[in-house]
């Protein structure tokens, strides 16, 4: 029979014949139990007009139809007894899983998703967080928005302490610490960092703790100055603040944005002669562009969000466009990176075709502002599988478009174990001379300890109806 496409474009797009609806393709689904989540999922009507899956928890393959199967790095079924119990809260506290297709009656595999999630926390918060994103996986490669392989190295073998010792110790060391942060700089070369050797030797500001810390390091363009969090040790919430540098110390900060509000990670962008700052805001609909006037005032431009909660939005230019790099809270906390897009930086603003374009804890939050070398692009990102804000990731950006995206990973930048602030590195950023960054160590607090004990008691009062 002859084939229809040498038809005339005119006559096809003039026909009065309805077109004919595609019957959504038939797949059996395997690796992953029934939940509420997994349910849910599948009884989503976007995923059931694209595909039509035959749900057959068991099955492996070779298969006799089109086979999806959820699975680890290692080719483990997901579903497999105690999978998820050998890898809750044991190091390196990281879990890859993948969407496998088999076609009709093969064992070749090929990875249709990828995605690295972090394994701490509640044991059924982490086994829900497996379940969303297998789920995930499944309705996007069902509407042609899979992310493919991840092109980065899957998560090692889960090993060290039983997950519930290590789980119990984590209770307690949050019981008895709060975190301390500054930040600090180095003149450390590009080069030197891109090609693996570190941040060298870093000049720490504030490292004694005290009642209200720095962190989110940002320069402001065509000052002397840094935009950063201003944050209290204990109760209250965060506000942009700017500081100097002068003679080794910095500055008494200088107030910016203080509403009452979180606010945190003033992303700076300087276009033209025009200075953007984008501060965190995550309650939903709240991230703002401000333009940054001279005197400090923040001027609003746009919304670009209004239906997200979005984490650390970071404000860039590439290729003709104007980007925002971010995580969704709704996804997660700290395992996805999700982009808009703009012809201007008053918008519109539009969500890139696959949201999230990256699912991994180890870098895919944003940690600062992309920097370039030559004509390569850098993206920095946080590796949050240890602790919030355990180190730096430094990605080469390879595609980035509307529609696609790819990056891979350079280098990880680790806090110095016997530096001032050896237990994170949460931001990286450069101001054309040096490196800005801030770290963290974990601080002994009984005050805070008694702070959660008593609210814990007084919350499980209330639910008794005692008081």
């Amino acid at each position: 029979m002859k084939s229809a496409t040498g038809m005339s474009a005119s006559w096809a797009d003039a026909s009065p014949w309805p077109p004919i609806r595609k019957s959504p393709a038939v797949v059996v689904l395997a690796g992953i139990d029934s939940s509420e989540i997994v349910d849910a999922a599948l009884a989503d009507t976007a995923l059931t007009e694209a595909a039509m899956p035959r749900f057959e928890p068991a099955c492996t393959p070779p298969c006799d139809a089109l086979l999806w199967r959820l699975e680890t790095a290692s080719g483990e079924s997901l579903n497999r007894p105690g999978l998820l119990d050998r890898h809750w809260h044991r190091r390196p506290y990281a879990m890859t899983l993948r969407l496998v297709e088999y076609q009709a009656g093969s064992a070749v595999p090929e990875i249709l998703d990828e995605g690295t999630i972090g394994t701490r926390g509640p044991r059924t918060a982490f086994m829900a967080a497996a379940d969303r994103l297998a789920m995930r996986f499944v309705r996007d490669a069902a509407l042609g928005r899979g992310r493919g392989p991840a092109g980065m190295l899957p998560a090692a073998a889960a090993s060290g302490l039983p997950g519930w010792l290590d789980a119990m110790q984590a209770k307690w060391h949050a019981r008895l610490t709060a975190e301390w942060w500054s930040i600090g700089n180095t003149t450390v070369a590009l080069d030197h960092v891109l090609s693996g050797n570190g941040l060298g030797d870093i000049t720490w500001y504030r490292t004694k703790a005290g009642h209200r810390y720095l962190a989110d390091p940002f320069p402001w363009p065509g000052t002397n100055r840094i935009l950063c969090e201003e944050m209290p040790l204990r109760d209250g919430v965060g506000r942009i603040v700017a500081v100097a540098e002068a003679d080794g110390t910095l500055t008494p900060p200088t107030v910016l944005l203080d509403d009452g509000h979180h606010h945190s990670y003033p992303c700076t962008f300087r276009d033209g002669q025009t200075v953007y700052c984008v501060p965190e805001s995550t309650l939903r609909g709240t991230t703002r562009i401000y333009r940054l006037n001279d005197d400090g005032r923040l001027i609003p431009v746009c919304d670009p969000a209004p239906h997200f909660r979005l984490a650390d939005p970071t404000l860039f230019g590439w290729d003709g466009r104007y980007w925002l790099a971010c995580t969704d809270l709704d996804l997660g906390g700290h395992d996805n990176l999700c982009l808009l897009h703009a012809p201007a930086p008053t918008g519109p603003w539009t969500t890139h075709a696959r949201w999230p374009v990256k699912i991994d804890v180890r870098g895919a939050r944003p940690a600062g502002m992309l920097f370039s070398a030559g004509d390569r692009l850098f993206r920095p990102g946080q590796d949050c599988s240890s602790t919030y804000g355990a180190a730096v990731a430094i990605h080469e950006i390879l595609v980035l478009n509307e529609t696609d995206f790819a990056e891979s990973l350079v280098t990880v930048l680790r806090p110095d174990q016997t530096g001032p602030f050896p237990h994170g590195l949460h931001t990286l950023v450069h101001d054309g001379e040096r490196f800005w960054v801030d770290g963290k160590r974990f601080v002994l607090d009984l005050g805070l300890f008694r702070q959660k004990i008593l609210g814990r008691a007084s919350h499980i009062f209330s639910k008794a109806g005692v008081g």
